[in-house]
Protein backbone atom coordinates (compact mmCIF):
# COMPACT_ATOMS: atom_id res chain seq x y z
CA UNK A 1 0.00 0.00 0.00
CA UNK A 2 2.68 2.40 0.53
CA UNK A 3 4.34 1.94 -2.65
CA UNK A 4 1.10 2.97 -4.23
CA UNK A 5 1.32 5.98 -2.17
CA UNK A 6 4.84 6.64 -3.24
CA UNK A 7 3.59 6.65 -7.03
CA UNK A 8 0.82 9.08 -6.91
CA UNK A 9 2.63 11.41 -4.59
CA UNK A 10 5.35 11.60 -7.03
CA UNK A 11 2.43 11.82 -10.35
CA UNK A 12 0.29 14.66 -8.50
CA UNK A 13 3.67 17.45 -8.65
CA UNK A 14 4.40 16.36 -12.52
CA UNK A 15 0.24 16.40 -13.29
CA UNK A 16 -0.29 19.76 -10.98
CA UNK A 17 2.65 21.37 -12.98
CA UNK A 18 1.66 19.95 -16.50
CA UNK A 19 -1.64 21.54 -15.94
CA UNK A 20 0.14 24.94 -15.00
CA UNK A 21 2.39 25.62 -18.04
CA UNK A 22 -0.44 24.56 -20.24
CA UNK A 23 -2.73 27.03 -18.32
CA UNK A 24 -0.07 29.49 -18.98
CA UNK A 25 0.15 28.29 -22.60
CA UNK A 26 -3.28 28.97 -23.28
CA UNK A 27 -3.58 32.44 -21.78
CA UNK A 28 -0.23 33.40 -23.92
CA UNK A 29 -2.15 32.06 -27.06
CA UNK A 30 -5.28 34.16 -26.12
CA UNK A 31 -3.60 37.33 -25.67
CA UNK A 32 -1.76 36.87 -29.05
CA UNK A 33 -4.82 35.77 -30.71
CA UNK A 34 -6.05 39.40 -29.09
CA UNK A 35 -3.27 41.50 -30.66
CA UNK A 36 -4.37 39.74 -34.67
CA UNK A 37 -8.08 40.59 -34.61
CA UNK A 38 -9.65 40.85 -37.98
CA UNK A 39 -9.36 44.54 -38.30
CA UNK A 40 -5.93 45.16 -37.14
CA UNK A 41 -3.61 46.47 -39.68
CA UNK A 42 -1.71 43.52 -39.60
CA UNK A 43 -4.33 40.90 -40.11
CA UNK A 44 -5.60 43.64 -43.01
CA UNK A 45 -2.27 42.67 -44.32
CA UNK A 46 -1.86 39.18 -44.60
CA UNK A 47 -5.45 38.81 -45.74
CA UNK A 48 -5.03 40.85 -48.64
CA UNK A 49 -1.71 39.14 -49.42
CA UNK A 50 -3.26 35.95 -48.73
CA UNK A 51 -6.20 36.67 -51.33
CA UNK A 52 -3.61 38.02 -53.36
CA UNK A 53 -1.47 34.89 -53.61
CA UNK A 54 -4.90 32.57 -54.24
CA UNK A 55 -6.64 34.97 -56.68
CA UNK A 56 -3.48 34.68 -58.41
CA UNK A 57 -2.84 31.22 -58.13
CA UNK A 58 -6.49 30.16 -59.18
CA UNK A 59 -6.70 32.52 -62.09
CA UNK A 60 -9.23 34.59 -60.20
CA UNK A 61 -7.54 37.80 -62.44
CA UNK A 62 -10.93 40.40 -61.08
CA UNK A 63 -9.95 39.88 -57.17
CA UNK A 64 -6.15 40.96 -58.22
CA UNK A 65 -7.63 43.92 -60.04
CA UNK A 66 -9.55 45.19 -57.31
CA UNK A 67 -6.63 44.92 -54.66
CA UNK A 68 -4.50 47.25 -57.11
CA UNK A 69 -4.97 50.60 -56.81
CA UNK A 70 -2.74 53.72 -57.47
CA UNK A 71 -1.10 55.56 -54.76
CA UNK A 72 -2.77 58.80 -54.19
CA UNK A 73 0.78 60.82 -54.14
CA UNK A 74 1.86 58.34 -56.91
CA UNK A 75 2.99 59.83 -60.20
CA UNK A 76 2.95 56.51 -62.42
CA UNK A 77 -0.41 55.04 -62.35
CA UNK A 78 -1.48 51.05 -63.11
CA UNK A 79 -2.97 51.06 -66.33
CA UNK A 80 -6.59 48.86 -66.52
CA UNK A 81 -6.32 45.65 -68.01
CA UNK A 82 -7.72 45.91 -71.86
CA UNK A 83 -10.07 43.00 -73.40
CA UNK A 84 -7.24 41.77 -75.22
CA UNK A 85 -5.09 41.37 -72.14
CA UNK A 86 -7.88 39.87 -70.10
CA UNK A 87 -8.48 36.93 -72.20
CA UNK A 88 -4.41 36.07 -72.97
CA UNK A 89 -4.32 36.01 -68.65
CA UNK A 90 -7.06 33.52 -68.45
CA UNK A 91 -4.38 31.24 -70.90
CA UNK A 92 -1.89 32.01 -67.61
CA UNK A 93 -2.19 28.62 -64.74
CA UNK A 94 -0.03 29.64 -61.76
CA UNK A 95 1.00 26.16 -60.31
CA UNK A 96 2.23 27.49 -57.19
CA UNK A 97 3.18 31.07 -55.69
CA UNK A 98 5.07 31.12 -52.59
CA UNK A 99 5.90 34.22 -50.23
CA UNK A 100 10.09 34.23 -50.11
CA UNK A 101 9.56 37.33 -47.92
CA UNK A 102 6.91 39.85 -46.53
CA UNK A 103 6.97 42.78 -44.09
CA UNK A 104 5.45 45.76 -43.50
CA UNK A 105 5.80 48.72 -42.04
CA UNK A 106 2.49 49.56 -39.37
CA UNK A 107 3.71 53.14 -38.49
CA UNK A 108 3.83 54.25 -42.13
CA UNK A 109 1.40 52.62 -43.73
CA UNK A 110 3.87 50.13 -46.15
CA UNK A 111 4.15 46.70 -47.06
CA UNK A 112 6.04 44.79 -49.43
CA UNK A 113 6.07 40.84 -50.94
CA UNK A 114 8.37 39.03 -52.85
CA UNK A 115 6.63 35.61 -54.51
CA UNK A 116 8.10 33.37 -56.08
CA UNK A 117 5.47 32.33 -59.12
CA UNK A 118 5.54 29.09 -60.65
CA UNK A 119 3.56 29.35 -63.87
CA UNK A 120 3.12 27.69 -67.46
CA UNK A 121 0.44 28.90 -70.67
CA UNK A 122 -2.48 27.02 -71.32
CA UNK A 123 -1.38 24.04 -73.80
CA UNK A 124 2.12 23.89 -72.65
CA UNK A 125 4.01 21.93 -69.97
CA UNK A 126 6.91 23.71 -69.44
CA UNK A 127 6.57 25.30 -66.46
CA UNK A 128 8.49 29.16 -65.76
CA UNK A 129 9.40 30.70 -62.49
CA UNK A 130 9.66 34.64 -62.06
CA UNK A 131 10.59 36.54 -58.81
CA UNK A 132 7.30 39.16 -58.00
CA UNK A 133 7.94 41.86 -56.11
CA UNK A 134 4.76 43.69 -54.67
CA UNK A 135 4.37 47.31 -52.62
CA UNK A 136 1.27 47.99 -50.84
CA UNK A 137 0.09 50.99 -49.02
CA UNK A 138 -2.81 51.02 -46.94
CA UNK A 139 -6.16 53.41 -47.22
CA UNK A 140 -6.64 54.67 -43.18
CA UNK A 141 -10.23 54.98 -44.06
CA UNK A 142 -11.85 51.96 -45.35
CA UNK A 143 -9.27 49.84 -43.06
CA UNK A 144 -7.53 48.00 -46.28
CA UNK A 145 -4.40 47.82 -48.59
CA UNK A 146 -3.78 47.99 -52.06
CA UNK A 147 -0.92 46.94 -54.19
CA UNK A 148 0.14 49.81 -56.46
CA UNK A 149 2.34 47.16 -58.22
CA UNK A 150 1.57 45.93 -61.79
CA UNK A 151 1.67 42.24 -62.83
CA UNK A 152 4.48 41.21 -63.85
CA UNK A 153 5.88 41.95 -67.09
CA UNK A 154 6.00 38.18 -67.94
CA UNK A 155 2.08 38.16 -67.77
CA UNK A 156 1.90 41.18 -70.10
CA UNK A 157 -0.20 40.14 -73.71
CA UNK A 158 2.97 39.91 -76.18
CA UNK A 159 3.43 43.28 -78.84
CA UNK A 160 2.79 40.72 -81.67
CA UNK A 161 0.57 37.59 -81.90
CA UNK A 162 2.72 36.33 -85.26
CA UNK A 163 3.60 33.29 -85.22
CA UNK A 164 6.95 32.02 -86.77
CA UNK A 165 7.18 29.34 -88.51
CA UNK A 166 11.25 29.04 -89.61
CA UNK A 167 14.47 30.47 -87.79
CA UNK A 168 15.15 32.65 -91.13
Amino acid sequence: MSILLNKYQLIRPLLTISILLLSLFLLTACAGLAEMDSHSKIARFQNAEDVYRASMRWGEWNNVFQLMKDKPDSTEKLKPPSDDASVYLEKIKVRDIEVLSSGMKKDLGTGHSKFRIGYRFENSAVIKTLHHNVSWWYYEKGNVWFTDTPLPKEFDLPESNTIRLSPK
